[in-house]
């Protein structure tokens, strides 16, 4: 009988921990994916405009900005997603 109180007092302090680290890589993850995808468009578009010879950076700024909005997309959809 003693070793079932025990089993049931280690229980919650355990799951509790757990769900904070999963949490804390979880959103850590969502914001490692964002700021990939913004400085992968932003230097695609630097390149672009490079090879284009542009002299207002058009390609920079349509493709970061453009990476902004996929990044927040899909930050809103992971974040709906986790809610459920």
């Amino acid at each position: 009988m003693e070793e079932d109180k025990n089993d049931l007092s280690d229980r919650p302090a355990k799951a509790s921990y757990s769900g904070k680290s999963s949490g804390i890589m979880k959103y850590s993850g969502m914001a490692m994916q964002m700021l990939g995808t913004i400085l992968v468009f932003t230097y695609g578009g630097y390149k672009l405009d490079e090879w284009q010879q542009n002299k207002v950076p058009v390609w920079t700024l349509v493709l970061s900005l453009t990476s902004i909005a996929a990044s927040l997309y899909l930050l809103i959809r992971g974040i709906s997603k986790t809610g459920k």
